[in-house]
């Protein structure tokens, strides 16, 4: 028997895609978010705060880029589910017609 998409298949496809666009929201919501909560009068030491200010910088970067990232691929898994479905739908409309038509010429 050949290889097919199963029902199972495609809420598993649902699934990620809405999993995916759940992480990008929390993602987003961190934007929103009191930035870092520290200076040099909470931290104490003008490098260290520096640093922290580097890093966040970066994190916030690689935030973005990582973002953007699931949200393609979101899109991506949400597409493929529904063309898995259009297609389905077409092949059971194929057959059904073609059925007719056989029954139709009394084949």
């Amino acid at each position: 028997m050949g290889e097919h998409t199963k029902v199972d298949d495609l809420d598993v496809i649902k699934s990620v895609s809405k999993g995916l666009n759940s992480i990008v929201e929390e993602l987003e919501r961190l934007d929103d978010e009191d930035k870092y909560g520290w200076s040099r009068e909470v931290i104490g030491h003008e490098e260290l705060t520096n640093r922290l200010d580097d890093f966040a910088t970066n994190w916030d970067y690689k935030r973005s880029k990582l973002e953007e990232e699931l949200k393609k691929l979101a899109g991506i898994t949400k597409a493929a589910a529904e063309a898995y479905e259009q297609i389905d739908t077409d092949l059971a409309n194929a057959l059904r017609k073609q059925e007719k038509k056989s029954k139709g010429s009394g084949e």
